[in-house]
C-alpha cells in the first residue's frame, strides 16, 4: 500500500528559492517576498520553471490577464483564465500553475496577512469576500487595474522598503476597484433573474388564451423549463406553474366579476 503524499506548504522566500529564477538586479525583491510581491506576466527577467507543484501557499494572491492567457488548478478544479478575467485565491489554498501562453500579459499578486495587519488602511480588505473566484472584469475596469498595478510595480522594484507603505494605498484602491466589478455582476446577475421574472409574467398576461404550457413560455424566453422554474422560485418563491395558475385563476375571477356586474 503507498502513503499518502502529503501537500507541500510553502513560504513565498522558499517556493521562488525553487521555482523561480530572477535576474541579479532583482535579488533584493527575496528580502520582501514573504510580505509581498508583485510581478509584470510579460516581464521576461524573472523565469518561473512551470508546471508548479500542488503546494499550499501562506499568502492571498490574484492574477489578471489583459492578453493571452494562463491555466491554474485550485483544488480539483482548473481555471483558464483569459483576457479581462481575474483569479482570487486565499491562503492555504491547494493550488498549481500549468502554463502561461508566449503572449501573457497582466499581473500576479501576492500579500500576507501581516502585510495587511501592518497598514491600517488594508484591515478590511476582503478581497472578493476572501473567497476563490473568477472574474470578468470589463474592459475599462481592467484598464484602470492594470494602470494601478503598474504603479505598484514600479514602486516595488525602485525601492520597496521606502514605498512599502504607498504600495499599500495602491493596494488598497486595486482592491476596492476589483470589489466594486464583482459587486456589480452579482448586481447586474441579480438584476438580470428579476427581469425574467418580470418578462414572465407579460408573456402569461398577453397569452392567456392561447393555452401555452410552461415548457411553451420557457421557449418563448429562450431559456430551459428547468431554468425557468428555478429562477421563478427564487425571485418570487413560487414555482412557474404556480404562478401561471395564480394568474389564471384572477383572470376567471375578474371575468366572473365583470359578468356579475353586467347582470
Amino acid at each position: 500500500m503507498s502513503k499518502k503524499k502529503n501537500i507541500s506548504i510553502f513560504h513565498p522566500f522558499d517556493f521562488k528559492n525553487q521555482f523561480v529564477d530572477f535576474s541579479p538586479n532583482q535579488e533584493i525583491l527575496r528580502e520582501s517576498v514573504n510580505e509581498f510581491f508583485i510581478h509584470a506576466l510579460s516581464d521576461k527577467t524573472i523565469n518561473l520553471r512551470l508546471p508548479f507543484p500542488p503546494h499550499k501557499k501562506t499568502v492571498n494572491d490574484f492574477l489578471i490577464v489583459t492578453e493571452g492567457f494562463a491555466n491554474r488548478q485550485v483544488g480539483i478544479n482548473s481555471y483558464k483564465i483569459c483576457k479581462n478575467e481575474l483569479l482570487s485565491v486565499p491562503k492555504l489554498q491547494v493550488s498549481t500553475t500549468d502554463f502561461f501562453s508566449q503572449n501573457l500579459n497582466g499581473f500576479y499578486c501576492h500579500f500576507s496577512n501581516d502585510f495587511l495587519s501592518d497598514n491600517s488602511l488594508l484591515l478590511n480588505w476582503h478581497l472578493i469576500g476572501n473567497k476563490l473566484r473568477k472574474s470578468f472584469i470589463n474592459q475599462d475596469a481592467t484598464e484602470r487595474i492594470y494602470q494601478l498595478l503598474t504603479m505598484m510595480n514600479n514602486l516595488y522594484r525602485s525601492n520597496w522598503s521606502q514605498n512599502k507603505n504607498l504600495i499599500a494605498q495602491y493596494l488598497r484602491t486595486t482592491i476596492t476597484e476589483i470589489n466594486f466589478q464583482n459587486i456589480q455582476s452579482s448586481h447586474e446577475k441579480i438584476n438580470k433573474k428579476r427581469d425574467l421574472a418580470d418578462d414572465y409574467i407579460r408573456l402569461i398576461n398577453a397569452n392567456l388564451n392561447k393555452g401555452y404550457n410552461i415548457s411553451e413560455l420557457a421557449s418563448m424566453l429562450y431559456i430551459t423549463p428547468n431554468h425557468l422554474n428555478k429562477t421563478i422560485k427564487k425571485q418570487l418563491e413560487k414555482s412557474a406553474q404556480s404562478v401561471y395558475n395564480e394568474i389564471l385563476l384572477q383572470e376567471a375571477k375578474g371575468i366572473a366579476s365583470a359578468n356579475l356586474q353586467r347582470h
